[in-house]
């Protein structure tokens, strides 16, 4: 019998259920993706006392404080171990900035970058204008006035 806005299936097209009742079952968990935890060093906590200020400098002037870690893309997005971390979106019209492109965090004697698997990389450009590939999943210190690449994205770190 059809009922008016519904259609009816042909038979056959539809198995029959062999469970009818009304239980739920729990589905096993999701495996996660791997996550990269460098050796030696806690990203789940920001440090607390740094006695340098660090800044990220965007190419529109703009001075962006690293106050822990700084993830940064066309639209970052927080995980592990970066949960807690601060979102830097960038507007890159080249399109050579990943989503989540790379973490910048803060230390003593500089920051830290870390290329996170992006698609273009991220270079360190020295002051005889030559740029260094970073291996991706390593921090790499970074010193201040040093020009950071992401894919083809300029930044600057400096010290505040």
């Amino acid at each position: 019998m059809d009922t008016p806005g519904f259609i009816t299936p042909p038979p056959g097209l539809i198995p029959p259920r062999e469970d009818t009742g009304n239980r739920t079952e729990r589905m096993p968990p999701r495996t996660s993706l791997p996550v990269f935890n460098p050796p030696g060093t806690s990203q789940a906590s920001a440090p607390t006392s740094l006695s340098r200020t660090w800044l990220v400098v965007l190419p529109t002037g703009a001075r962006v404080p690293v106050n822990g870690a700084l993830l940064v893309g066309r639209n970052p997005v927080r995980f592990d171990p970066w949960n807690d971390a601060e979102l830097l979106p960038v507007d890159d019209p080249a399109r050579s900035v990943s989503k989540t492109h790379a973490v910048i965090e803060a230390a003593d004697d500089g920051v830290r970058i870390t290329d996170l698997h992006s698609t273009n990389g991220v270079s360190v450009v020295d002051s005889s204008g030559a740029a260094t590939a970073l291996t991706a999943g390593a921090p790499s210190p970074v010193a201040a006035g040093v020009t950071v690449l992401l894919g083809s994205f300029r930044l600057q770190v400096a010290q505040g």
